[in-house]
């Protein structure tokens, strides 16, 4: 019975050993272009990506860089650079990438990929929530932007359905690229609606049927049912529109009202705490803990200063203590507290 035990313990080791090797990605290059000491990615959480959920490798002098991503099944690897499309890899597999970024230039991603990553990476992928179609600078024809938004995600299907029928993408790799496009593109649409609603609330404040309208067909376009719904980057540009889109047509809402509130609570340095709370009469549990560890990542990215940061992690961490997202979200933490002190 000893030795039967032992030997079914050393089996067991062994094959998770085999699993842990299986779905490690190892992704190696090459950088160059502007000076930097690190390069900052994506993490891999379960599947789930966000633009500020990262890790950071070193830089070797001559540019060369090593690091590891773990999952079990296709996902996106994302470099944090403008307009950069994701890497998409495979549990199990390594990967070579040449990286070139200069201001003037842009960023270049190239290496030994197959047809997949340069299939992919032909399609659009500046922000979407700024600059495709250049609506920010002329978005009160939002009739003809919409327009133009469906027919070129209808274009990007139909791609995206050929190459798979010829077999050129896997099961998985094909739900993975249609979720993110959809997404892409349905963020888009939000943005383009959000937007003209803001403009005209600001000004005549007749809003049109119509732009809520475009509004709600893009959020009901993609379910966050979708198993590959969170493996987008896009996932929570996404969710941050559906949270505004129930603000704005609450029954109860008062434009007045909010806009005045929400100068107060960033007078007192509560505006994120007042955004947070009424995230659970919008999102289901795994949306809501997403969105909330997301949002707090993305204030901290572009709000300042951050005295509000600290309290609104340590909720986070009571409400969640076993969240995926803390070690991002404690990170932030720590970052927050050391800028403090060296003040």
């Amino acid at each position: 019975m000893n030795l039967t035990f032992k030997l079914l313990f050393l089996l067991v080791v062994l094959l998770t050993g085999c699993a842990r090797e299986q779905k490690e990605v190892v992704i190696s290059g090459h950088y160059s272009g502007q000076p930097r000491e690190r390069i900052a990615s994506t993490a891999t959480v379960n599947g789930v990506v966000h633009r500020y959920f990262t890790d950071h490798a070193e830089l070797c002098p001559e540019g060369n860089f090593t690091f590891t991503r773990i999952t079990d099944r296709p996902a996106f690897v994302n470099f944090l650079f403008y307009g950069a499309p994701s890497l998409i890899v495979e549990p199990g597999r390594e990967y070579f990438v040449e990286l070139f970024f200069d201001p003037s230039q842009g960023f270049e991603m190239d290496g030994d990929f197959c047809d997949i990553q340069a299939f992919y990476n032909a399609f659009n992928h500046q922000d979407p929530r700024a600059c495709i179609y250049e609506y920010p600078f002329d978005i009160s024809n939002y009739q003809a932007v919409n327009k133009v938004l469906l027919a070129d995600l209808q274009k990007e299907m139909e791609k995206i359905d050929s190459a798979y029928n010829a077999g050129m993408l896997s099961q998985d790799i094909y739900e993975l690229i249609k979720t993110d496009r959809q997404l892409y593109y349905q963020v888009a649409r939000t943005v383009v609606a959000s937007a003209n609603y803001l403009r005209m609330m600001a000004g005549d404040r007749m809003v049109p049927d119509e732009v809520f309208e475009i509004w709600e067909d893009a959020l009901t376009a993609v379910s966050t049912d979708n198993p590959w719904f969170f493996s987008s980057l896009r996932a929570y540009d996404y969710l941050l529109y559906t949270y505004w889109h129930h603000i704005y047509t609450d029954p109860d809402f008062d434009y007045d009202e909010f806009v005045q509130i929400r100068a107060e609570k960033r007078e007192t340095r509560q505006v994120i705490t007042h955004t947070l709370d009424r995230a659970p009469e919008i999102f289901s549990v795994a949306p809501l803990e997403f969105f909330m560890a997301a949002y707090i990542a993305d204030q901290y990215a572009i709000r300042q200063p951050h005295n509000e940061l600290p309290g609104v992690i340590a909720d986070f961490a009571t409400q969640y203590p076993d969240s995926d997202y803390l070690v991002f979200i404690e990170r932030i933490r720590e970052e927050v507290e050391e800028g403090e002190d060296g003040m």
